[in-house]
């Protein structure tokens, strides 16, 4: 096998502004481990301006950078980046491959070089079939030819999970295309100090103003489980809540926008539950990062997330009031001992170190 070189673009992501914090976590957090990755020749990094501090490459060897401000300077460079730039810089790279972490190519242009993208799910086609109205018609069709090209012109699709490389293979046979190469080559997590902190009564619920984050659903079962069960924990509800919907008036509910990840976790941390609601994912990395931090994870029994967590913690069904707070209950019983073990378990199985090595194998055997 050669040692492949890498051209990795991360010029369109910018952490105040993205739509999906897993999927820039994601980026950056495969980018540091492939950087560490010995069997890489070398990596040459697309950036903007806005990730100097996230992103410092001074002292690394077989690491090189170049800037791109144009692909966050509104939409019409960025456009302009997806459908183009971005392949006349990863020309310049001189790179074996171009490596778009977030799994959307050019339906304009070929590629110049071989390009491997990370799929992270299928979501413009679950918002097609179940919330046609949510996404203007002009960027749902705009990601979704994105998203063909993806199928039609990668060399090597990568996915976060079986579930996404089967909604890979379900896309690509709906659009009567071969069915293109496919890996399942994960998420990874780093170990944390998550049992060292004072543990305070409180939930954290993670809010979006997406309808498939069920938001609506999740104000609505936790304020009858706290009005049912006499709980009065404090919550706080992370995230941005959806046009119209009314937030009932608890002297103990607070809400918190987006927050850096040191203080987003530093407050899962010292909460008891995390709280995750969904009906799509390709994913879930919530749930696991809370079991991690100590903090006893409820979410939805999604396929993606029953994948991932495989019976750690405590799932329940959507709609389904009962199945909540059954787990909710679970969730307040359950010994801290089943936690840390359950930490360890997560971590031998969403390694970065294997999901670097899986990459890199793709690659140099492409």
């Amino acid at each position: 096998m050669t040692r492949p070189s890498i051209c990795y673009s991360i010029a369109d992501q910018d952490f105040e502004r993205t739509k999906s914090v897993g999927i820039f976590n994601l980026s950056m957090g495969l980018l540091r481990s492939l950087i560490h990755e010995p069997g890489i020749e070398k990596i040459h990094v697309l950036t903007n301006p806005t990730q100097k501090k996230l992103f410092p490459a001074d002292g690394i060897p077989n690491l090189s950078c170049s800037t791109h401000p144009g692909p966050t300077r509104g939409k019409l460079r960025r456009l302009l980046w997806d459908q183009s730039g971005v392949y006349s810089a990863a020309r310049k790279s001189h790179c074996d491959w171009l490596f778009l972490p977030k799994g959307f190519m050019s339906f304009v242009r070929r590629s110049p070089i071989k390009t491997a993208a990370y799929v992270h799910d299928a979501m413009h086609d679950h918002y097609k079939r179940l919330y046609p109205s949510a996404v203007s018609s002009r960027e749902a069709t705009y990601f979704e030819r994105c998203f063909n090209a993806t199928l039609r012109h990668a060399d090597v699709i990568f996915t976060n999970s079986e579930y996404t490389a089967g909604e890979v293979q379900r896309m690509a046979t709906s659009l009567g295309i071969p069915q293109p190469r496919v890996l399942t080559c994960g998420i990874g997590f780093n170990p944390v100090e998550s049992h060292v902190v004072f543990k305070e009564n409180r939930i954290v619920v993670l809010a979006g103003r997406f309808p498939h984050k069920k938001t609506r659903m999740a104000l609505e079962f936790l304020d009858r489980w706290q009005s049912e069960s006499g709980n009065q924990w404090g919550v706080d509800w992370i995230g941005s809540f959806p046009d119209g919907v009314a937030v009932p008036s608890r002297p103990n509910w607070f809400r918190h926008s987006r927050l850096p990840d040191e203080d987003f976790h530093d407050m899962i941390r010292r909460a008891r539950v995390l709280v995750f609601t969904s009906d799509y994912e390709g994913f879930g990395m919530p749930p696991v990062e809370a079991t991690l931090l100590g903090t006893m994870p409820v979410y939805s029994a999604i396929p993606a997330t029953l994948e991932v967590m495989d019976d750690v913690g405590f799932a329940f069904e959507n709609d389904n009031f009962d199945s909540f707070s059954m787990a909710m209950q679970s969730a307040l019983h359950t010994d801290q001992d089943v936690l840390i073990q359950w930490g360890e378990e997560l971590l031998l199985r969403h390694s970065w170190k294997r999901v670097a090595q899986r990459v890199m194998h793709a690659l140099s055997s492409a």
